[in-house]
Parts: structure tokens; C-alpha cells; sequence
């Protein structure tokens, strides 16, 4: 495990050429396994190189290597999902250099309305590939990002004096981003005050007990996935588990029975 830091991290040094995301999330649980499967492999679909701050963990201040790596970001990808302390104070730190940020989050009630005007890209687990929609979301965001980085800033964070190293506007297209920004605030609200999200309740180790322990007791596939998705777990995540801890056990594999107005 080691290692497979160290190596990622030799690989996102050197990628001064290619161009970095910085990458802002909690650590363990889902979010690893977010991180992996989704957040790197879209962030290098859009020609750049993904780092996280578990990167750069060794002896030291670590908070240098956080600045150092944010500073040398060319965009900044948060996850807002359970309100983290740490993600937040990174997220800080990348708007005092006016990096471009584009937000992700499970519940929009977890991004504060001041953040809300930034783009905002919400992910509903219950739905049917949501790990790739949002993979592929990802990936055209940063590309559009990339195009107009400015327009990914708070206006707050823009200098209006020419610099070479800090995003320039005027004041005029300073206040016209600053409106649009609201507007898109706006409209988001009204879409997700229609979308409920479940609360994580249990990370992956967990649910494979419960997979195994409901298993044994008799309970059906479907049952066992409906349990798992109200407390949490990616539905996709869950029956690819269920059928692995099944094949393990040697039973025979059951079928998935669709609720109705399922999709």
C-alpha cells in the first residue's frame, strides 16, 4: 500500500508538463474507492494528472506540500459530501490562489451557499452507472474549466490589476461572472430540492459483513441489495459484492428482482 503511494506520487511530481488536478476528499471508505475508480481515471481522460493530499503524507508540515501542490494545480477537484474539516480548509486554501475549483457532492445541502455559485456537480448513487455518468461529468468539466478557468473562480479571488501569475478581469466582466454565477446557483437549488440523497451510514468492510452474515441467513439477493442502498452503499457496488461473496460461498447466483418504477 505503500508503494502504490509512492509511486503515485513520483508520477505527480513530474507532471509539470502534463498538468495537475488537485484533488480535495475525505479519506477511507467509499471515498478511496471513489477515488480510484472514478475521480483519476476521468481527471486523466481529460489530459491531466491526478494527486491527493495521502500523496504527499510523511514526516514534516504537511500543510507546505498541500500549498506547494494547489499552487501548482491547474484545477482543483473537491468532494463536499459530510461537510470534512480537512476538505474544507484545502478547498480554502486553493481559493487564496484563485484556483479554478469545480465542486462534487452527494447532497447539495453539504455545499455552503456561498460555494454554490462555483460549479456544483451532484451524484445520485441510487442511480442505474451513476459512477460513470458522474466519470464522465467530471471529465467534461475540467475540459470546460481548462477553456474559461476564470469563470470557475469566485469573483471575490480575481484581481482586477494585470498579473501574470493570478487570473485577470476587469470590472465589468468581473460583475458579469459574478451574476452568472448566481444564476447557476439558482437553478441548481431548484433541481436538487427535488432530489433526496440517503446518508453514508456504513463504508465497504462493513458492508461485506452484512453481505456475507444476510447471505447465510437466508435472505434473498434483492432484499439484500434494497438494505444496502437505504444505508448508503452504491447500488452498482453492491450487487457486483453480492454476486463475488456468492460465488465465494459457492451458491448458486440469484436473480435481481427490479422494484417497480425501478430503473
Amino acid at each position: 500500500m505503500v508503494k502504490k503511494k509512492k509511486s503515485r506520487r513520483k508520477t505527480s511530481t513530474g507532471s509539470d508538463s502534463k498538468g495537475a488536478c488537485f484533488i480535495i476528499t475525505p479519506f477511507g471508505g467509499w471515498f478511496d474507492d471513489y477515488y480510484e475508480t472514478i475521480y483519476k481515471p476521468a481527471i486523466e481522460a481529460a489530459g491531466l494528472v491526478a494527486t491527493r493530499a495521502d500523496d504527499l503524507y510523511r514526516p514534516g508540515t504537511i500543510v507546505n506540500d498541500i500549498w506547494r501542490f494547489t499552487r501548482e494545480a491547474k484545477v482543483v477537484l473537491a468532494d463536499l459530501t459530510q461537510k470534512n474539516p480537512n476538505v474544507f480548509y484545502e478547498l480554502g486554501l486553493a481559493h487564496a490562489l484563485a484556483k479554478p475549483a469545480i465542486l462534487i457532492t452527494e447532497a447539495v445541502e453539504d455545499v455552503p451557499f456561498d460555494l454554490r455559485s462555483l460549479r456544483v456537480l451532484q451524484y445520485d448513487k441510487n442511480r442505474p452507472d451513476w459512477g460513470e455518468e458522474l466519470k464522465t461529468d467530471i471529465t467534461n468539466a475540467i475540459e470546460e474549466v481548462l477553456k474559461a478557468p476564470q469563470e470557475a473562480v469566485l469573483p471575490t479571488f480575481l484581481r482586477v490589476k494585470p498579473d501574470k501569475k493570478t487570473l485577470t478581469l476587469t470590472e465589468g466582466e468581473k460583475a458579469i461572472m459574478q451574476i452568472r454565477q448566481e444564476i447557476d446557483a439558482l437553478r441548481r437549488e431548484v433541481i436538487s430540492s427535488r432530489i433526496g440523497t440517503p446518508e453514508i451510514i456504513i463504508g465497504p468492510g462493513k458492508a461485506e459483513e452484512m453481505i456475507d452474515d444476510f447471505l447465510r441467513r437466508g435472505y434473498s439477493a434483492s432484499t439484500i441489495l434494497r438494505r444496502l442502498v437505504s444505508w448508503g452503499v452504491p447500488k452498482d457496488w453492491g450487487e457486483k459484492k453480492i454476486r463475488e461473496i456468492m460465488k465465494e460461498m459457492k451458491q448458486p447466483p440469484l436473480p435481481f428482482v427490479e422494484e417497480k418504477g425501478s430503473k
